[in-house]
């Protein structure tokens, strides 16, 4: 049976492993662990929170005041706003498409918020395009890295051994698929590779590898398992 190999944290990895128990093995298998360095960054009095990642919200203490009274909290995609809801009970905007920094961006222009004092929670080493809108605008913001990725040594092996034979790797970040990119003893030309589609992100050589489909929304799990079907039909 193909190998299916997650790279990336997935919220509704169950789901997915569920729809393609005919036909595949199916291995949850993070290249990069999350750490978190940061339970409590919400240190002032903000009118608005910008969450880059899911990771950055997951692990702050939900007894910090700062966030109940700030004025709107903007997430990059569902799993942020899951989190926000659930963890605080709190509204989270999201875009109603791409799932993205610029998807983000593109939601907060088209709403005509006006910012106002900004906090962007994020991970050591996300990209900076918020942070260069932000800059652009002349927003009043300060920047908090909650997390960082630790590289998992282990697991990279696992999943470079994996590769000695045709696979699909999914990963929704360039930070958690670069470490196996960059593994010599990983096979690249056997790895059909499914990302997700963000225009400002480029990841992959299409040459260098035996496929790359582009994923749109990774919380269309029916879309996503039919795709991966039709590399092993």
């Amino acid at each position: 049976m193909l190998n299916v190999i997650l790279v990336s944290n997935f919220s509704m990895k169950d789901e997915l492993s569920e729809l393609l128990s005919s036909g595949f093995d199916f291995h949850d298998c993070l290249i990069q662990d999350i750490q978190h360095i940061e339970r409590y960054p919400i240190d002032d009095e903000y009118k608005t929170i910008i969450i880059q990642s899911a990771n950055a919200i997951k692990k702050i203490d939900s007894s910090n005041n700062h966030i109940y009274s700030t004025d709107r909290v903007y997430g990059i995609g569902p799993n942020c706003k899951n989190w926000v809801e659930k963890k605080f009970g709190i509204k989270c905007l999201i875009p109603d498409e791409e799932y993205s920094s610029s998807g983000l961006i593109k939601k907060i222009e088209s709403d005509m918020y006006s910012l106002g004092k900004t906090l962007l929670l994020k991970g050591i080493g996300g990209r900076e395009t918020i942070i260069n809108y932000l800059k652009e605008k002349d927003i009043e913001f300060n920047v908090c890295d909650v997390y960082e990725r630790i590289l998992n040594l282990d697991n990279l092996a696992k999943v470079a051994e994996m590769t000695s034979k045709e696979c699909i790797i999914i990963a929704f970040s360039k930070s958690s698929v670069e470490p196996l990119i960059n593994e010599k003893k990983a096979n690249l030309k056997k790895i059909h590779f499914f990302i997700l589609d963000k225009s400002d992100e480029q990841i992959l050589d299409r040459n260098d590898v035996a496929s790359i489909t582009m994923i749109e929304d990774i919380y269309d799990i029916k879309t996503l398992a039919n795709k991966i079907r039709e590399i092993n039909a």
